[in-house]
């Protein structure tokens, strides 16, 4: 859950891409005769490239995946889209399915630059048909998966107030509201879109909310109706069926069935063997278990899929602990990939900026770097997340006192995290408090020792001290 949470892909979670609720072809209606007078004509009936729905409210701002013939239809409806935009400047519903085509792109292979290019052809299709309410929702979803929460909360009032019982525009507001760190109003989004439209979609996102207010039976129900759902609405096959299992195995890990977990996600796997989501979260099982060669074969699996900075990290702390022959020029090899990763990705925004901090921050790096990455986002984006990457951070920059004031403001969130039970801890073993660091590191290796090898090695050590 962390993970997800973190840039969830996952979550990570998590984050609105859409939702069974809406069809993929479904088109705002055109303005009434004379009521826009600047409006372009419709275009004309396009040609024969197949896109598939990727509006789905159930996938969020993480990524998707893609054989290899997916890839080349999704470049080829990019191309297409391009040059018809290009030939007829006008042409909105091209723009619209240029947009559409970006974000399959970029969900397929973690390219934050293709959410940047969507965007760019929503706002051409909005400059063209103001309203038209399809280019709007996607919008949303690239605001969100961009980490642009603010934006996309009020793009979400924006529609809402016109149309109240929109399902996208519900979701992209509970999920927004849930990362800015507003429960209540992610609860009451989320509620209003179970009662709109009930389903796997709603499920799950009522069980990351149950999650992150500190109740891991309510998640586990939710997460288990959600995979239910799912296989009664699309027969249990295929790409979706395979991420409801890899949510409801993250939720199983971080609320202490580690074995459960291990079995979902193998299940998720089973029904999507590109599942990068599903491998990670394997190699994190195994890693808990003691089986390195495992859970680094998993990883990497994971990695040549899509290469995201987290699994990167989680892997060269693997190759560390295991410490074979290569496995140091390994572990500086996936490293360096991490900063470049970071680097490349900072174009587009600050999505990655939070797993760069606690990275610096696990090992020991930039200190000072690290705290300014953590205090910028928290500025727009207090979540229980936010609050516990700015602990760790000043943790690391030698800032004791005012690490644990940002730890009680984490957990004051009610949430059972063994990551930030673990940086409870370790702030309370360097204020001197014995007994506070004892109780929140055992609370960590017992709830899920899988929240991070090297951490949780360094936790076992810790305690072996006191």
């Amino acid at each position: 859950m962390a993970a997800r949470a973190a840039g969830l892909i996952v979550v990570a979670l998590i984050v609105a891409i859409a939702s069974q609720v809406i069809a993929a072809n479904q088109r705002a209606p055109l303005p009434a005769s004379g009521s826009r007078a600047a409006q372009p004509a419709a275009p004309a009936a396009v040609g024969p490239v197949d896109l598939p729905a990727i509006v789905d409210l159930d996938v969020g701002g993480g990524q998707s995946t893609a054989s290899d013939a997916d890839m080349v239809r999704i470049r080829a409806n990019i191309v297409f889209w391009s040059d018809k935009l290009a030939a007829h400047a006008n042409d909105f519903v091209a723009a619209e399915k240029l947009g559409e085509s970006q974000i399959e792109l970029a969900r397929a292979t973690g390219d934050l630059s293709a959410y940047a290019a969507a965007e760019t052809a929503f706002d051409t299709a909005l400059r063209l048909y103001p309203d038209m309410a399809v280019a709007t929702t996607f919008k949303g979803v690239v605001l969100v998966s961009l980490h642009r929460f603010v934006e996309a909360r009020a793009l979400a009032d924006s529609v809402l107030a016109k149309t109240p019982d929109d399902p996208t525009s519900l979701a992209t507001l509970g999920d927004a509201s849930l990362e800015l760190g507003d429960i209540a109003g992610a609860r009451a989004a989320y509620g209003r879109l179970a009662t709109l439209a009930p389903g796997a979609a709603a499920s799950v996102r009522l069980g990351h909310l149950a999650f992150i207010s500190g109740d891991p039976t309510l998640a586990v129900h939710y997460a288990t109706a959600a995979v239910k759902q799912s296989d009664a609405d699309e027969d249990g096959v295929g790409e979706r069926a395979g991420f409801y299992r890899y949510q409801l195995a993250d939720t199983l890990i971080a609320t202490g069935d580690r074995k459960g977990a291990e079995k979902a996600y193998r299940d998720a796997i089973a029904h999507d063997p590109r599942s990068f989501l599903a491998h990670a979260g394997l190699g994190r099982a195994l890693a808990a278990d003691g089986r390195l060669d495992d859970a680094i074969r998993e990883f990497s699996s994971a990695i040549a899929i899509v290469p995201q900075p987290d699994m990167l990290a989680r892997r060269s702390d693997l190759y560390q602990i295991r410490n074979a022959a290569g496995d140091v020029k390994r572990a500086t090899q996936d490293r360096q990939t991490i900063l470049a990763i970071a680097q490349l990705a900072s174009a587009t925004g600050n999505v990655y900026d939070r797993t760069l901090s606690l990275y610096l921050a696990n090992h020991g790096l930039e200190p000072a770097h690290a705290v300014e990455l953590a205090a910028a986002e928290l500025e727009v984006r207090k979540d229980v997340y936010g609050y516990d990457a700015l602990a760790w951070a000043l943790l690391s920059d030698g800032r004791a006192s005012d690490a644990d004031a940002a730890i009680q403001r984490a957990l004051g969130f009610g949430t059972r995290d063994a990551r930030i039970l673990y940086h409870a801890g370790m702030i309370g073993l360097a204020l001197g408090d014995t007994p506070r660091a004892r109780t929140q590191l055992t609370a960590a290796l017992a709830l899920d020792p899988s929240f991070d090898a090297l951490q949780a090695t360094r936790a076992r050590e810790a305690l072996a001290g006191l």
